[in-house]
């Protein structure tokens, strides 16, 4: 099995694990979970960059799980192609949670 299958994961398995370790102090443009609503002020920044990197972690989990299964039974095109749409659905979904979660959280 070819490691490239499982990198995507890797990946977002450290980006969540670093994160979720070393989450951005202030508000920036640089470094956190940045949408309009979390920069909105420092209490949803706070809350937003606790919540994302947890959803990092579980997408990379299920992305080498995913990764390593799609390369069993499909040929390599066809398994990265399924994997980076996955991983593109997932990571958007886990922006409209995590902001969804602000809002519950904190109100509109």
């Amino acid at each position: 099995m070819n490691l490239f299958y499982l990198l995507p994961g890797l990946l977002l398995l450290l980006a969540g694990m670093a994160l979720k370790k070393w989450p951005p102090r202030q508000i920036n443009w640089l470094y956190g979970f940045r949408t309009h609503y979390a920069m909105r002020n420092q209490q949803n920044w706070d809350e937003a960059n606790q919540y994302h990197p947890k959803l990092l972690i579980k997408i990379g989990l299920i992305a080498i799980l995913t990764g390593w299964i799609l390369s069993l039974f499909l040929t390599p095109v066809v398994a990265l192609l399924i994997l980076v749409a996955l991983l593109v659905v997932m990571l958007a979904a886990s922006i409209v949670i995590t902001n969804q979660h602000l809002k519950r959280k904190y109100g509109s």
